[in-house]
């Protein structure tokens, strides 16, 4: 889990807003424990999450963003395919992560495309990736789905995922206050 953001348009820390009474960083973790044998963290705040007994990940080097958390997890990994998900994404579904795993390690990213958009933050990602993504980190290309011209890519479509009912729910994150009204109103 990617929890290293600073936060900047929601001015206060996502990991820790309260949704029915939990952090979403618990709320997560609860999820993403009932998927995997090995949770982490990627964080640069790692006093935050200690009590939460999972390894945490820092970065080797300092604002490079997502990519850098995403490369840092895929080395340290027990597993060639890692999950990685961002910590304000308060409606993770374990049986939506069990289905996109279905293409792995046949592919070396598998990431949903809704007509919304990509969501690389939601999404698998093969230890295979590492050479491009610390080519990317090192030529200040930082935007993950930049890597994934280099890659093998599965593309999982909104018509493939009509299983799974409300997906702008599923997929939904938590940017600004108002972001966080809306979903406190649901």
């Amino acid at each position: 889990m990617l929890a290293g953001g600073k936060s900047s348009r929601m001015k206060r820390n996502k990991a820790f807003l309260e949704l029915e009474g939990k952090p979403l960083v618990e709320r997560s973790l609860t999820v993403l424990k009932t998927v995997f044998a090995e949770v982490l963290i990627s964080s640069n705040k790692s006093e935050l999450y200690e009590g939460y007994k999972v390894p945490i990940i820092l970065d080797e080097t300092l604002g490079r963003g997502p990519l850098e958390g995403l490369y840092q997890g895929l080395k340290v990994a027990t597993y060639d395919q890692v999950f990685f998900v961002a910590c304000d994404m308060p409606f993770l579904r374990a049986e939506l992560i069990r289905f996109l795993s279905s293409w792995i390690p046949e592919y070396d990213v598998v990431v949903p495309h809704l007509q919304s958009g990509l969501h690389p933050l939601h999404a698998f990602y093969h230890r295979r990736c590492l050479p491009t993504i610390k080519s990317n980190l090192e030529a200040g290309r930082l935007k993950i789905i930049d890597f994934y011209p280099s890659c093998s890519v599965r593309y999982v479509g909104e018509t493939e995922l009509q299983a799974f009912s409300d997906l702008s729910k599923v997929f939904c994150n938590v940017n600004t206050p108002e972001d966080w009204s809306a979903i406190l109103k649901e």
